[in-house]
């Protein structure tokens, strides 16, 4: 496995996943959002896309890089080790699409006419419009890194239960001389198996994530974690916290297991397509 395939794997899994899930992950912003009674769930769901595609092909590719990267100078099939390198290679890609994730979920709540611009009204307009108005709410360049402690903070326990356990079930499920067709099926069930667990229980901050990245599009943003805590289960109480729990779940099952299924079937497949072109190379 070279660390082209790598980079090429990470990224086509990840235009995969943006452009058939993201539909459900606008539904999930919008029931976390606090303004949720007053925001459609169906319409526009594609607004905010173009600046996740950007930033979701050099974080994937940053993710998988670290991640194979720090698990190969680790001890092998090790709990431990599949959570290190998960955990070191989230922090990094964080950072890469925390910006774009920013302008995403304030693009998600931007309804029809609140200021999108002429152009707001279907398809690629709406979208282009919608990211335009969240960028316009976002006063500041520093306040487009708003939420990354939030992001870490969801993602670091999400991929250390996530990865031990994809790792262990892919193991068991995955015939060793598999395709990559096979590779991607059966890597795609025994992620999405891991992940639903990892979504349900991390959902609390998902939720504040998504608060403290919405109020970087208002008025004096900055909003701290702590505070957006308190007002959350002053307003709504415990429940709160949870909100959007179910299509999280339903959103990680299957944008997890297309994610992985993808990356793990297309290395099995390009360096199948590499040895096949030595081969007629030496011939």
């Amino acid at each position: 496995m070279t660390h082209t395939d790598i980079l090429l794997s990470g990224a086509f899994a990840a235009f995969t996943v943006d452009l058939l899930v993201y539909p459900l992950d606008t539904i999930k912003t919008r029931l976390q959002s606090p303004a949720h009674r007053h925001l459609p769930l169906f319409g526009g769901l594609y607004q905010g896309l173009g600046p996740v595609i950007l930033a979701t092909l050099p974080s994937s590719a940053v993710f998988f890089t670290t991640y194979e990267f720090v698990r190969s100078h680790l001890p092998p099939d090790r709990v431990a080790s599949n959570m290190l390198a998960s955990s070191v290679a989230e922090i990094a890609a964080c950072a890469v699409v925390t910006p774009a994730e920013v302008v995403k979920q304030n693009a998600q709540v931007v309804q029809k006419g609140a200021g999108a611009g002429a152009g707001a009204g279907k398809g690629v307009g709406k979208e282009v419009g919608a990211v335009l108005q969240a960028f316009r709410g976002i006063r500041r360049t520093r306040d487009l890194w708003t939420g990354y402690v939030a992001l870490v903070a969801r993602n670091l326990p999400y991929v250390a239960l996530q990865f031990p356990a994809f790792e262990w079930l892919k193991a068991r499920w995955c015939p060793k001389d598999a395709g990559g067709l096979e590779t991607a099926v059966w890597s795609g069930v025994a992620a999405g198996s891991a992940g639903v667990g990892a979504a349900w229980v991390t959902t609390p901050v998902d939720v504040v994530k998504t608060r403290i990245m919405l109020a970087a599009g208002e008025a004096g943003g900055g909003t701290k974690i702590r505070g957006v805590v308190a007002d959350i289960l002053r307003e709504e109480g415990v429940r709160g916290l949870w909100r959007g729990a179910g299509i999280r779940a339903a959103w990680t099952m299957l944008g997890s297991g297309l994610y992985l299924g993808v990356y793990e079937g297309s290395k099995v497949w390009l360096e199948e397509r590499r040895r096949g072109k030595e081969e007629q190379v030496r011939i």
